[in-house]
Order: C-alpha cells, then structure tokens, then sequence
C-alpha cells in the first residue's frame, strides 16, 4: 500500500509538469501575450498659407517703371482710409523679381510705390518694404502683380518710433484761409496727431506758419498766421480740442531754401511742434 501511494504521487507530479510541457512548450498556451499599442502618429497640419493680395500697380522686366493699374478709380484711397482707421497698423509690402533680374531693381521699385503713396497722402513711416525672388512670368514685358501687401500690428518700438514723426511735422498744402482745402497728407496727419495727443494728455501743439518773401514783411507775418489758423480750425473740426493748440507765425523770417521757384514753395509751409505746455 505505502508503495502504491509513493507510485501516486509521482504520477501524479509527472502528469502535472508534463501537461504544463505540453501546454507551454509545445501548444504555446501559456506564454504571455503583451499587445503593444502604437501611439498614432501625430503629423503636424500644415500651416495655412494665405492668398496673397497685391497692391495695384504693374512692374516692367528689367526696369524701375512702376504704374499704377486702374487710376481713374483712385485704387489708392483703401490704404489711405484703412492706416486712418487703424493706428496702431501698419501695411507691409513686399516687392517681387524674378530670377533673371538683379535683386537691386526691387528696390528701386519699392522706392517709386513709396513715392507714389506719399504723394497721396499716406503717412510712409508707417509702411515697411521688403524684397522677394519668385516666379515672375512677364506678359509683354508686364507683370500686374508685382507687390503683395498685408496689414500688420506695429510693436511698440515701432509705434515710439512713428510718434516722433508725429511730434514734429512740417506739411505743404493750400493753406490760403480763403480757398483752403485740406490734403490727404493734412488728413491722415490730423488723425495720427488726435490719437497722438490721447496717449500724451498734457501735450500741447504749436502750428507755425511760414510763408516766401515775396511781398512785404509785415503783410507775410499776417499771411503766416492765417495760415495757420486754417490748420487749427481744420484740427478742431477733427475733434481735437481746441485748448491744446496755439498758433504763432514767422512769415518770411526763417527760410528753409533759396528764393528760386521751388524754394518759395518749400518755404511756404506749416510747421507743427508738439511740447510739453
């Protein structure tokens, strides 16, 4: 009996680890079975590009000439209207040539736009240029879209920057106190001073009229101011108050050039100084 049973157990064990062999080993059953889960692959959007939008005006191959498309229907009082409306931006321009061009000729070109906005009225500090090599299939030696431009938010670097400009002005215009008629030059000046004179609540501006020398001294003195005057008025139908502003004349005392034609036109001319009383 005690024979049989030691016989037992060991059968027993035997049939234990063997079925264990048998189930692991040969069937593979009892292996452990890990599922590996990849993470997803995250794959970065491509960023938006945005459709450029272009300023109107047509570039020639090889040369500077810059032309404005479409003039009769004034193309450029959009940017004139819009820097007005938001002072705190500014338009970035950006001047295209192609391959075969030297890279210099973009800047040239950039130099007449500026010109062309400035003599509108648009304030330039408050544009910035830069050139770009592209693509550029000139139809007829012309290609339309030879400037893109976008608005941006100007830093505060920027901003200090242009209130300087701001602070000190001097501006041509028809300024008789008869026939006067404001500018788009005197329009945007008058806006970016408005929002000048929020941020510095304790300045005060001093419009100086100037005039040629053609005429007697003392009727210049008086011409200056009235010249003036025309300023401020125009300034005060702009909201701006009238407390903060003084006008004083020169008359023909204090030139800025020879007394040729074009410099009785230079010297003919309001000065504009913002102080601190």
């Amino acid at each position: 009996m005690k024979h049989f049973f030691i016989a037992f157990v060991l059968f027993c064990t035997w049939f234990y680890f063997g079925f264990q062999y048998y189930e692991c080993k040969v069937k593979n059953l009892c292996e452990d079975t890990m599922v590996v889960v990849e993470e997803p692959k995250v794959i970065a959007p491509k960023p938006v590009e945005k459709p450029l939008t272009f300023l109107p005006f047509s570039i020639q191959k090889n040369m500077d000439i810059v032309s404005i498309i479409d003039s009769t229907s004034n193309p450029l009082q959009t940017y004139f209207d819009y820097l007005n409306k938001h002072q705190k931006e500014e338009l970035v321009i950006t001047s295209f040539f192609s391959k075969a061009e030297n890279g210099t000729i973009a800047l040239s070109r950039s130099e007449s736009v500026k010109k062309k906005l400035a003599d509108f009225g648009i304030n330039t500090d408050r544009v910035i240029f830069q050139t770009k090599q592209s693509d550029i299939t000139f139809e007829n030696d012309t290609y339309v879209n030879g400037f893109a431009y976008e608005y941006q938010t100007m830093s505060d670097e920027r901003i200090q920057a242009i209130d300087k400009g701001i602070a000190s002005k001097i501006l041509y215009a028809g300024f008789g106190s008869k026939t006067f008629k404001p500018d788009n030059t005197l329009k945007a000046y008058a806006q970016e001073l408005k929002s000048f004179l929020v941020k510095h609540p304790t300045k005060h501006v001093e419009i100086i009229g100037h005039t040629d020398s053609n005429g007697e001294a003392e009727a210049n003195m008086w011409f200056g101011k009235q010249r003036a005057k025309s300023v401020m008025d125009y300034f005060i139908a702009q909201d701006i108050d009238a407390s903060r502003l003084r006008i004083t004349s020169k008359g023909e005392t204090a030139p800025i050039a020879p007394n040729t034609r074009e410099g009785q036109r230079l010297n003919r001319r309001i000065e504009i100084n913002v102080t601190d009383n």
